[in-house]
C-alpha cells in the first residue's frame, strides 16, 4: 500500500473507534472525511511534510496534520495509538464481519461485554444477544452468516491487499547481492481473488551465499516475525500477519522452481502424470529423464546430480513436454494441458487490448471527478471511448439521477465529447434492476441513452428463482447493453444473488446482451467460473472498472485477471471492439 493508503486506513480505523465508543458523531465524520481526502490525493505526502506544504493541504486541520506528520516521520502516531488503545483490541477485527458496523460492535461491548470474535460467537450460540434493543432476529442471523463467510474464507486475504506487499518484497529480494531474478508465485501469480500466503522464488548465481540472503530477507523492515530460516528457504510473517516464504534456487533452475511453486496443485498433478507417460519426472529442480533421475545422487536443498532436460525457464519446461507455454492464470487443472498439447490455448486478453471503459461515474452521482476529468484520465490510458454511466434515481444514497437530471447530464456528456479531442464519450446510465426485474427508468428515457448498464443493487438475498427471474426480465429489455456486476457479490463480505447462472447466460445469448466482469474491488463479478461458462456459450463479456474516481480507472487490471482465468480472448470482449463495432453491437439490440 502507498503512504497515503496507509494513512487513510488509519483514519478510517480512528473513525470506527469513535463510533464504537459512542463519541459525538462529528468526530467520526471528520476523521472519515480526512480518510477520503487521503485516498483521493495525488500529493507526495512525504515531500509535503518535509517542505511544510502539508500545511496548505485543503481540508486537513491542525490535529489531523500532526497525525500525518508523525506517521510520515516515524511510521506511527502517538495520538492514534492512544485512541486505538482506548478500546479492547479484539473489537476492531469484528468490523470484518459483514452486516456488523462499529455502532453495533460498541453496543455489544457495552451491553454484553463482548470484546472478541470468540466471545461474539459464544454469545450468539447462547442467545445472549436476543432481545437487545435495536437488534432483531434478522440482524443476528445476518451476523451469523457473515461470521460463516469469514470462516469459509479461511483467513484468506484479498488480492488487492496482498499484491502491493508481494511486489514490494520482490523488489527488495531482487536488490540482494547474487540474486539474478525473483518473482512471486503461488495463487497470487495465478491471479486468484483471495490469497492464503505468498511464495517468492529467487534465482541466484554461484557467488550467492544462501544463508546470508535468507537472513537479509528476515531483516526487511516489513517483517514482524521470523518463522524459520535456512540456506535455501525463509518463512516470515509481515506486518499484516501475512505469511511469506522465500525459496532460493540456482539461477539455471529458476524456471522449474517458479513453475512448481506457482501451481496449482491440480495442474501440477496432471502435469506430472504427463511426465510419467513420457518416462520423465518433474519437480522444483527441473524436468528429468526418469531413468537418470532414479540413479542420481540427491542432497536435500540441492539439485540432483544429473543434467536436467529443462529447468532454466518455464517455457523450456512446457516445450520439452510438447506443450505450449501455459499462462499462470490457466493453471487450474481443468483442460489447459490438453489444449496446450494440441496447440489450442486461447490468446488471452491483455490490458493493452482494452479500447475503453463502459461503466464509470462522475460527480453527477457519487463519483469524485467531473465528466471532463474522467475523459482526460481515460484518454491518458490510451482509450478511444469512455461511457459515463451515473446512477439512476433509486440509488438515493448514491445521489442517483432523476429523469430530468439524467437528460441534462446526457447533454453535458455529449457537449464534453464534442469539446475533448481524441476520445469519444458515450452518454449512459447504470440503471437499477428493481426487485421484480423492472428497470429504474422507462423505455422512452432509456432510448435517449447511448448505452445502458443494468445492475442489481438492492434486495440481494432473494431466493434463486426470484433473483434469476429478476435478471432475466432485465436482459429482455431491448435497451439494455450489458448486465453490470450480475450477482452483486462483494468478496469476503456479501454472497450476492444466488443466480441460476446458466439460465442467465442462455438468455443473454438469446438477446445479444453482454455480461460484465466488474473490475472494482471487492466485486470481480462475474467471477472467473461464470465468465468461463459465458464464453463457452458465445456470450460477449464487458470488462469495466465501475470507476468512481480517476484512480478507479486503474483497477482494470483486476478484471483482466478474472478474464484471463476464464480463458477470455480480446475478440470476446466488447470493450476491445472499435467504436463503430461497439455502436453496431448496441444498435443490434434496439
Amino acid at each position: 500500500m502507498s503512504l497515503a493508503s496507509d494513512l487513510a486506513a488509519l483514519f478510517h480505523t480512528a473513525a470506527a473507534v469513535f463510533e464504537i465508543k459512542g463519541e459525538p458523531v462529528f468526530k467520526a465524520i471528520a476523521f472519515s472525511k480526512i480518510a477520503r481526502i487521503l485516498e483521493d490525493t495525488t500529493v507526495d505526502l512525504r515531500r509535503a511534510v518535509e517542505d511544510g506544504s502539508i500545511a496548505k493541504m485543503e481540508g486537513v486541520g491542525k490535529s489531523s496534520r500532526k497525525i500525518i506528520e508523525d506517521f510520515v516521520r516515524t511510521g506511527r502516531s502517538p495520538d492514534m495509538d492512544e485512541l486505538i488503545a482506548s478500546i479492547p483490541g479484539g473489537l476492531l477485527p469484528l468490523r470484518n464481519i459483514p452486516s456488523l458496523g462499529p455502532k453495533t460492535i460498541g453496543l455489544f461491548w457495552k451491553e454484553r461485554g463482548i470484546t472478541s470474535m470468540g466471545e461474539l460467537v459464544a454469545a450468539l450460540d447462547a442467545g445472549k444477544l436476543d432481545g437487545l434493543k435495536g437488534i432483531g432476529p434478522k440482524k443476528l442471523q445476518s451476523i451469523k452468516e457473515g461470521i460463516a463467510m469469514i470462516e469459509q474464507a479461511g483467513g484468506r486475504r484479498g488480492l488487492v491487499d496482498v499484491l502491493p506487499i508481494a511486489l514490494r518484497l520482490v523488489e527488495q529480494v531482487r536488490a540482494l547481492p547474487g540474486v539474478k531474478q525473483a518473482e512471486y508465485a503461488g495463487s497470487l501469480r495465478r491471479w486468484q481473488e483471495t490469497i492464503g500466503d505468498v511464495d517468492i522464488v529467487a534465482g541466484v548465481d554461484n557467488s550467492a551465499k544462501g544463508e546470508a540472503l535468507t537472513k537479509a530477507f528476515t531483516e526487511f523492515s516489513i517483517v514482524e516475525k521470523v518463522l524459520g530460516q535456512g540456506d535455501t528457504k525463509a518463512s516470515v510473517l509481515v506486518e499484516s500477519g501475512l505469511q511469506v516464504d522465500l525459496r532460493i534456487v540456482p539461477n539455471d533452475h529458476f524456471g522449474a522452481a517458479l513453475q512448481y511453486f506457482t501451481g496449482s496443485k491440480e495442474h501440477n498433478v496432471k502435469l506430472r502424470g504427463l511426465c510419467l507417460d513420457q518416462e520423465m519426472t518433474l519437480n522444483e529442480w527441473g524436468l528429468y529423464k526418469l531413468s537418470e533421475y532414479d540413479k542420481a545422487k540427491k542432497v536435500t536443498g540441492k539439485p540432483p546430480a544429473v543434467p536436467a532436460v529443462a529447468s532454466k525457464t518455464e517455457t523450456d519446461v512446457y516445450k520439452a513436454l510438447g506443450l505450449q507455454f501455459i499462462p499462470p492464470e490457466l493453471r487450474q487443472g481443468k483442460d489447459e494441458i490438453e489444449l496446450a498439447a494440441n496447440k489450442k490455448l486461447p490468446k488471452l486478453i491483455e490490458v493493452k487490448d482494452l479500447r475503453g471503459d463502459l461503466h464509470t461515474h462522475t460527480t453527477a452521482s457519487d463519483g469524485t471527478a467531473s465528466i471532463e476529468e474522467m475523459a482526460e484520465a481515460a484518454k491518458a490510458l490510451g482509450y478511444e471511448f469512455l461511457a459515463i454511466t451515473d446512477h439512476s434515481k433509486s440509488q438515493v444514497i448514491a445521489n442517483g439521477l432523476s429523469k430530468e437530471r439524467l437528460l441534462k447530464h446526457v447533454a453535458a456528456i455529449r457537449k464534453a465529447s464534442d469539446k475533448i479531442k481524441g476520445i469519444t464519450l458515450l452518454a449512459g446510465s447504470e440503471v437499477d434492476i428493481l426487485v421484480d426485474g423492472r428497470l429504474d427508468f422507462e423505455d422512452e428515457v432509456l432510448a435517449e441513452l447511448d448505452i445502458v448498464v443494468a445492475s442489481p443493487h438492492a434486495s440481494l438475498k432473494q431466493d434463486e428463482k426470484t433473483a434469476t427471474d429478476r435478471i432475466l426480465r432485465a436482459i429482455d429489455n431491448r435497451y439494455v447493453t450489458l448486465i453490470g456486476h450480475p450477482t452483486g457479490r462483494l468478496i469476503n463480505k456479501r454472497a450476492g444473488l444466488p443466480l441460476d447462472i446458466n439460465a442467465v447466460i442462455a438468455r443473454a445469448k438469446q438477446n445479444g446482451v453482454a455480461l460484465e466482469i466488474n473490475s472494482g474491488w471487492p466485486r470481480l463479478d462475474l467471477r472467473d467460473s461464470h465468465a468461463r461458462a459465458a464464453l463457452a456459450e458465445g456470450v460477449m463479456l464487458s470488462i469495466n472498472t465501475d470507476a468512481h474516481s480517476i484512480d478507479g480507472l486503474g483497477e482494470r487490471y483486476l478484471g483482466i485477471g478474472v478474464a484471463r482465468r476464464a480463458g477470455a480472448e480480446a475478440k470476446s470482449v466488447i470493450n476491445c471492439m472499435s467504436l463503430s463495432e461497439l455502436r453496431a453491437f448496441i444498435a443490434k439490440r434496439r
